[in-house]
């Protein structure tokens, strides 16, 4: 399933402005912007079947969908084929059980497209961590939209609780965004749209969550009503590397345009 005309104006209205500085850099540099090594897990919505969303990658990350109030996820028209509509109300989202894998502790990215349903919220996006609850660490990460902005986050074997922000209104609500978060060992980067809005530094230790708990798309580690995503994703992708800038807008656009 293709996006239809206005999806597709839209989305080649975008690739035209985000190409055209990727052409630029290409002059200066010789080199054209390489494309992504394989995720770790890539959650494909279009994928999905019942309630149960695989791992494109073919690692095996398969993700079950929950809610409140209804046995299989909603569906829109997303970036590429479907996307999930997730209400906050009904407390929704998908659960990786065994996500050992994802429970990254060295360089990594993780990325996806999000739409908000509105700014004054926060909503996770991909979550392996929870806030501060009894005593430290409170380990893991997590990528979330916050008031208009991406927040991406980590805990560290000390307590500390670094973060990277986009600016405010970096990131719209209403409409398509792909964001994405590195961590490169040395600093925290968070992108938009394949540019770079916010980097942190940050050259410590990732601690890594209790591998019994899920990894968690669409909600939050802990209560499902905290920070339950109201809009649509698609195309969440975990890597088990630190991608660069022209490996993130190659995996950013590289999909199905063709009419």
């Amino acid at each position: 399933m293709r996006p239809g005309p206005a999806g597709q104006s839209w989305l080649r209205l975008w690739v035209g402005c985000i190409a055209t500085s990727a052409t630029i850099a290409v002059a200066r540099t010789g080199e054209a912007p390489p494309a992504a090594a394989g995720p770790s897990a890539h959650w494909r919505f279009d994928a999905a079947s019942g309630n149960v969303l695989p791992d494109t990658s073919g690692h095996g990350h398969d993700a079950t969908f929950f809610s409140t109030k209804q046995d299989v996820p909603r569906w829109t028209e997303g970036i590429h084929g479907r996307a999930v509509v997730l209400s906050g109300e009904m407390e929704e989202g998908f659960e990786v059980e065994d996500s050992t894998a994802l429970n990254m502790t060295g360089p990594f990215t993780v990325m996806a497209w999000i739409k908000p349903s509105r700014r004054n919220a926060a909503f996770e996006v991909a979550c392996m961590k929870g806030d501060k609850s009894g005593d430290p660490p409170w380990p893991g990460w997590r990528l979330r939209f916050f008031w208009a902005r991406a927040v991406f986050e980590v805990g560290t074997p000390e307590g500390d609780q670094p973060q990277v922000r986009s600016p405010e209104w970096s990131v719209m609500p209403g409409y398509w965004n792909h964001v994405a978060a590195t961590w490169d060992g040395t600093n925290l980067r968070l992108y938009v749209n394949a540019a770079e809005k916010a980097v942190a530094p940050f050259a410590g230790t990732v601690a890594p969550q209790d591998p019994r708990r899920p990894l968690v798309l669409g909600n939050y580690l802990g209560r499902r009503n905290a920070y339950a995503f109201d809009g649509a994703l698609d195309e969440i992708r975990v890597y088990d590397h630190c991608l660069t800038p022209g490996e993130i807008l190659a995996a950013a656009t590289g999909l199905d345009l063709s009419p």
